[in-house]
């Protein structure tokens, strides 16, 4: 039998998580367990990033450039499906709109030192830098970031004036927020 066969055979018995990364596609992956196989095709029951049931994949088995398992994206994954349901239960968010303060200032220093909430700041209409507000001055603010799987990124300091945008407890900020204490819980 192959090392293919091995670990597909494992994973329908344990319902182990695999990832699948198919050839010339390197931007997809699938990850879920095997449901069966055979020596050409394989059917996988296919999970979301949020660890949400996302259908059964039926795919050849020799279009796929690798297969892994064991790693820290499949324990990272078999987390956020245990806990699915915390990441889509959304908070009370009660901001309102104060018009001679500072709207971005405002929400920042409502969540300061908050661990239960993770906050998006866009910068410049670009990328948006995700974590928990540490400290809010006038002109600046510092953010512990989180990474897209709970990794503890450090301390960045940003300008007040530079913020285009804020998301406060979207589904990918409560995955962040689950798989930080995780790893902390983990250590």
């Amino acid at each position: 039998m192959s090392l293919i066969l091995e670990i597909l055979e494992k994973s329908k018995n344990t319902k182990e998580l695999l990832s699948f990364v198919k050839y010339r596609d390197d931007d997809s992956l699938w990850c879920g367990y095997v449901i069966d196989y055979s020596d050409e095709f394989v059917i996988i029951q296919h999970f979301t990033k949020f660890g949400k049931n996302d259908g059964v994949i039926v795919h050849p088995i020799d279009s796929f450039q690798r297969i892994t398992f064991n790693d820290d994206y499949s324990t990272v994954m078999q987390c956020v499906i245990d806990y699915s349901d915390e990441i889509y239960r959304p908070i009370k968010i009660d901001l309102q709109i104060d018009k001679t303060d500072n709207l971005y200032l405002k929400i920042l220093r409502t969540y300061l030192g908050s661990e239960n909430n993770v906050v998006s700041v866009q910068i410049n209409n670009d990328q948006f830098t995700t974590g928990y507000v540490t400290a809010v001055a006038d002109d600046d603010f510092s953010m512990l970031r989180i990474g897209v799987d709970g990794e503890d990124m450090g301390i960045a300091i940003l300008k007040t004036e530079d913020i285009t945008s804020i998301q406060i407890d979207d589904v990918d900020n409560r995955k962040r927020n689950l798989l930080y204490k995780w790893r902390k819980a983990s250590l």
